[in-house]
């Protein structure tokens, strides 16, 4: 079985993956893949993949639904790291793809997938996350170029890659070529192609004017793009590569990073074991622990402001499994903290690795979730006193608000969709984040301390908006709670997170950059962290710097401190 988000497990590197002959990536020899001359016996550098830098828009715009037949016709999978030995129990699946049944439309040389977000499948290990491609023009046809996603069942693991396929005048398509070749996954790890059957058939979309629209206004609202190479151009002096974090991270290991400055997005390489992405704007990244923040946080600071006194709510009134003594005087505010006073050892970060607490990400059902949650730890200490870290604290808070919430609007109400979600809207962010993942079967409840899923751009504008203290949406939440988050409540920091330069506050983090950045006064900068080596920190003038990794590495001081030499950031500064 797949481990959950909590799995931790040393990462392996994989060693020189062949890719055939000379001749894979030459435009001949996919063109046989795709037309059934030759057989996908190695896998393609992804530039394969990718759009001719001289690509031509498709004659005709295309619309209609895409089928890969389920049963391979040629391919291989290589395991890279699997330490839990799942690709080798056959009850996972994992050599296989979930259904292709999926229909997409053009708006200009972009292909544009209907359903966009987590896309359930019937896959004992996967669901599908599908984000806009390219198709351009390719000898008397049309090629289609598709970036998509596994992300795994009951998880936060995405496994990143590619569908090409050729579509004919005559409307009929080619095989398709399938490539998996990176991953955000700190547990397993692989590399897998293979060719299948397609079928197209084309047809009208009855909403295409809104849709092409819509898609439009999305891409609009996208922030310029630079290589991360043009910062030091335009700020001699800065050594542009220590944002990659090299020394720390193997490339192959770091999915996306970036630095927004001056209202630009300076990206990294999407850099994978097969070359680079070939879509790397559009490549999928996971959320863990960022959730916890982006979900949780803002969740709870939205519905004190529809709601005063949410903070203070109690978590046994509205989860009944946690009517027990030792959720007594338990708030909303202690559950965002992680202040339940409930736990098994205050060290930190014990319990949460504890193998006892992994049937907590393993189970499915928000029955067994949240019985889990409510009763695995003792109360040990006064609630609001003690942080200790927990996602099932994070988890229980997303089921006290959507009880709440059913409780206030006497409707069938959940807090991500109804309280979160239009804030994405607002923004304008990607579908991608529109869904979160949820528990199975009746009564399903959101994860809540994971399980969202973004592109460069979400991450990006979202640290953004939040280094200016959230303007212009900051009256959408209780401001108090908002700048305590975003530490700009000198009197209420939060308390300390498992170090003297940490602290925890709202479902943010927070670190002193005094003693790195030789500043005069505490310089206390919020961030976000994700499981598996995911830190997306923010700046004072909306600045930001992320990552998105699974090397297992939480580390930023470096580049933080060579921004240091182009904005201002310690504490003085802003005085």
């Amino acid at each position: 079985m797949i481990k959950a988000a909590g799995h931790i497990a040393r990462l392996a590197l994989l060693g020189t993956l062949a890719l055939g002959s000379a001749a894979y990536g030459a435009d001949e020899h996919v063109d046989a893949l795709l037309h059934g001359d030759e057989v996908f016996k190695w896998a393609l550098p992804f530039g394969a993949f990718a759009s001719p830098a001289k690509a031509e828009a498709p004659a005709q715009p295309l619309a209609g639904h895409l089928h890969l037949d389920p049963t391979a016709l040629a391919g291989g999978f290589q395991a890279v790291l699997d330490k839990d030995g799942i690709a080798a129990d056959p009850a996972n699946r994992v050599r296989d793809l979930p259904p292709f049944d999926f229909d997409f439309y053009e708006v200009g040389d972009a292909l544009v997938p209907m359903k966009r977000g987590i896309i359930e499948a019937d896959h004992p290990s996967f669901d599908w996350v599908l984000s806009p491609g390219r198709a351009w023009r390719s000898g008397t046809g049309t090629r289609l170029s598709i970036p998509f996603a596994l992300m795994e069942k009951n998880a936060n693991c995405l496994h990143n890659g590619v569908v090409l396929v050729d579509i004919g005048t005559d409307g009929k398509a080619s095989n398709a070529l399938v490539q998996i070749g990176s991953e955000t996954c700190a547990y397993f790890k692989y590399n897998f192609w293979a060719s299948y059957k397609a079928s197209w058939q084309p047809h009208p979309v009855a909403d295409l004017a809104a849709r092409q629209a819509a898609f439009k206004a999305e891409q609009a609202a996208l922030l310029p793009v630079k290589p991360i190479s043009a910062l030091a151009v335009e700020h001699p002096g800065l050594d542009a590569k220590l944002f990659a974090e090299a020394n720390l991270i193997p490339p192959t290991e770091m999915s996306s990073y970036g630095v927004v400055y001056d209202g630009t997005l300076y990206a990294g390489a999407c850099t994978t074991r097969l070359g680079p992405y070939p879509h790397c704007g559009a490549l999928t990244l996971p959320s863990y622990s960022l959730a916890k923040s982006l979900a949780a946080g803002l969740g709870l600071m939205r519905l004190e402001a529809l709601y005063p006194g949410a903070f203070d709510a109690k978590v046994a009134d509205y989860v009944p499994q946690c009517a027990l003594k030792r959720w007594r005087g338990v708030t909303f505010g202690d559950l965002l903290n992680m202040t339940t006073g409930n736990y098994g050892t205050a060290t930190p970060h014990v319990d949460e690795g504890a193998a006892d607490y992994m049937p907590f990400f393993d189970v499915r059902t928000a029955a067994d979730k949240t019985a889990f949650a409510c009763t695995h730890f003792k109360h040990r200490s006064k609630p609001g006193k003690k942080w200790v870290y927990h996602t099932s604290d994070t988890y229980l808070l997303g089921v006290a608000m959507n009880a709440y919430l059913r409780a206030r609007t006497g409707k069938p109400s959940d807090f991500y969709r109804d309280l979160v979600r239009p804030i994405w809207h607002k923004l304008n962010l990607s579908p991608l984040m529109d869904i979160m993942r949820r528990t199975e079967g009746a009564d399903a409840q959101d994860f809540t301390g994971y399980g969202m899923v973004f592109n460069r751009d979400d991450i990006a504008r979202t640290a953004s908006w939040l280094a200016t203290g959230g303007v212009p949406l900051r009256g959408l939440f209780a401001t108090p709670a908002l700048d305590a988050a975003l530490q700009r409540a000198p009197k209420d920091r939060g308390l300390p997170a498992g170090a003297d330069t940490l602290r925890y506050k709202n479902g943010f983090w927070a670190w002193n950059a005094r003693k790195t950045l030789g500043c005069r006064k505490d310089t206390w900068l919020p961030f976000l962290s994700g499981y598996g080596g995911i830190s997306v920190v923010m700046l004072p003038n909306g600045a930001a710097y992320y990552y998105v990794s699974d090397s297992g590495v939480h580390a930023f001081a470096a580049p933080i401190r060579e921004l240091s030499k182009i904005t201002p950031i310690c504490k003085e500064s802003h005085d």
